[in-house]
């Protein structure tokens, strides 16, 4: 099933979608969970997402965390080990691979009453933060794409279940970001919407939504809870990625960029049948911004 040659992507006839050429694609995909038992040993939906990546073309990819499963319970050296394994499958991408770290990559900051089995704490957060900073990649980071700016930040919540944090450093940061004036992408791990569709789930993603209407971002994509949702809110496009580690959930997203819109894709990686999910104008500010560059 995940073995074979590479699937040809084959979009369905749902929608009216333009024919113009996007000014560039991307693909992002989450919650792999290498080192999951549904997953061993050869871990078939990250093999084929990977080939259907491939096959799509697009300019990067980006994954939205929980790249691995066991990190989150203790910093050994095998569960760590789960990192390169990782890198193993995506190293086969033809095109540049940015991550977000998940809960299960680098813990919780405050592991509190949180507990997996008796007296058993959480992870080592110090440890497996700079663990995945030096096998995979900054916790946050950003970058631009002819015009557009990618903006990946690290969310994760500081107890098992919790909603998403940032700091103030981050949120600093994040709104020097959009004040670069260029169109901006934002990606975390753990969902901003309560339940994926509703309001804005605790403190940090009240501020980051104000900031989100306020500076005009189209959309703000994660992870985290293995769903997929499509929720606006104040101008933007909350969307929540499927997962790639339950079987018969084996769906990634491709985003084609316009000047004046994005369209959503759905892709089965291992038929490679895609479906429009949507067609999302730019908010107001940000078409005024394009019409005016």
């Amino acid at each position: 099933m995940g073995g074979g040659s590479i699937p040809t992507p084959r979009p369905s006839h749902k929608g009216k979608a333009r024919l113009a050429e996007p000014l560039f694609t991307f693909v992002q995909i989450s919650d792999v969970h290498v080192g999951n038992e549904v997953n061993c040993p050869i871990h078939q939906r990250l093999q084929a997402a990977v080939r259907l990546a491939n096959g799509l073309e697009p300019a990067f990819v980006i994954d939205t965390g929980d790249i691995a499963t066991h990190p989150v319970y203790d910093a050994s050296v095998g569960n760590l080990a789960e990192f390169e394994e990782y890198k193993r499958y995506v190293a086969l991408l033809k095109m540049p691979l940015y991550v977000v770290p998940g809960n299960h990559d680098i813990g919780y900051a405050d592991p509190g009453e949180s507990t997996w089995g008796k007296g058993n704490l959480w992870g080592r957060y110090e440890d497996l933060v700079a663990a995945f900073e030096e096998t995979i990649g900054p916790l946050d980071q950003s970058f631009s794409w002819r015009g557009f700016r990618l903006v990946l930040v690290n969310n994760n919540p500081a107890l098992s279940k919790g909603t998403g944090l940032l700091s103030s450093r981050q949120l600093h940061w994040l709104e020097g970001e959009l004040e670069r004036g260029e169109v901006t992408f934002i990606f975390c791990h753990v969902q901003l919407l309560e339940e994926g569709t509703g309001s804005p789930w605790g403190k940090a993603a009240q501020t980051l939504v104000g900031l989100c209407r306020q500076y005009g971002v189209p959309a703000v994509a994660y992870g985290h809870k293995h769903e997929i949702h499509i929720s606006p809110m104040k101008g933007t496009q909350y969307i929540m990625a499927p997962d790639l580690k339950v079987p018969d959930h084996q769906g990634i997203l491709q985003y084609r960029i316009f000047s004046d819109r994005f369209i959503l894709w759905l892709y089965d990686v291992f038929t490679g049948e895609g479906e429009q999910l949507g067609v999302f104008p730019y908010p107001p500010r940000v078409a005024t911004q394009l019409a005016d560059g």
